[in-house]
């Protein structure tokens, strides 16, 4: 028995379950505000007996899995639908390195152990960096359909940063404009933290930030992008350059936000023939909380995202 305890959330008329795995957090895979060693997952169910597949969704970085529930009903809706949702404790990685790798599998090897006669169907989605990790995870899943007994159906992110070297060059531009001080620290944080992990600058070691980005723009297939040719996917943004001029620096670009390089992504996928990649902007939608917030899980319209994922599938 891998559960070492189970925890029930209420949630409207459905619970969520916290269940620990054996797993310690030796790779600090997880932030949170007390500490924690044990690894997680959360868990909404359909009320079926046997699921339709699994939806697994990712949190940012820095936001708590279960917080993921009340930023958005995709996992209620998700749970309408038949699909099991599972949202693991990973929150503390912008790239998918061999420990967040590993611990995916445990999750969804876990999830294949409580319900054997589950359709063997993966959704997967997740925000910001969360977002990355899972067209990352899709893209190794697809490369290796040995790994698990997972078909990977579908994939979005929620305005994610998809290419690690322009993500650095977005890191030197927010220190170099000196504007607020929250994107000079997160300019400095996003440097220092892909330089250390990987050796050096995207000049210096470009096959580094080439094999751990989803997307990589200077590549005509994309990179490891090339592996989601067959697969559908989505990516959501609301480029609200107005926003962020106003509250945060009077000088950011559109080249700053994720949105140019998501545009990208989906042109890239569509040159090689993918027409079921799609990208969608928002207007309006994004909010965390009460107040507008463009850079957030609201901008997607959970009902009709499940009805995409349902409805659309890789090609044979």
């Amino acid at each position: 028995m891998v559960v070492l305890l189970v925890t029930a959330l209420p949630l409207a008329a459905q619970t969520v379950q916290k269940q620990r795995l054996p797993l310690r957090d030796e790779t600090h895979l997880y932030q949170a505000s007390k500490p924690t060693t044990p690894l997680a997952l959360f868990v909404l169910a359909p009320q079926r007996p046997t699921p339709r597949g699994v939806l697994l969704l990712l949190p940012g970085l820095g936001e708590k899995a279960e917080d993921v529930f009340q930023q958005t009903s995709l996992a209620q809706e998700a749970a309408r639908a038949g699909l099991l949702t599972v949202v693991p404790t990973l929150n503390n990685r912008l790239y998918l390195d061999s420990a967040s790798a590993h611990y995916l599998d445990d999750v969804l090897r876990h999830l294949l152990a409580q319900y054997p006669n589950m359709e063997r169907l993966l959704f997967l989605g997740g925000f910001s960096a969360g977002g990355h990790l899972a067209l990352s995870y899709a893209e190794r899943l697809v490369g290796d359909t040995t790994r698990l007994p997972l078909r990977v159906k579908a994939v979005f992110g929620v305005d994610p940063p998809v290419d690690l070297a322009a993500f650095w060059q977005v890191g030197q531009r927010r220190i170099a404009q000196q504007c607020s001080p929250l994107l000079v620290r997160e300019g400095r944080s996003l440097v220092a933290t892909l330089t250390q992990a990987f050796g050096g600058s995207p000049e210096q070691v470009p096959a580094a930030y080439h094999q751990y980005s989803a997307f990589s723009s200077s590549s005509p297939s994309g990179g490891n992008l090339v592996l989601l040719k067959a697969i559908p996917v989505r990516v959501y943004c609301e480029p609200d350059l107005a926003f962020w001029r106003q509250h945060y620096c009077p000088t950011l670009q559109l080249a700053d936000l994720n949105a140019a390089h998501l545009q990208l992504l989906v042109a890239c996928l569509r040159r090689q023939g993918n027409q079921r990649a799609q990208y969608l902007e928002t207007r309006g939608k994004g909010r965390l909380g009460r107040r507008p917030f463009p850079h957030s899980w609201s901008i997607v319209d959970a009902p009709e995202c499940i009805h995409w994922l349902q409805t659309v599938g890789p090609e044979e």
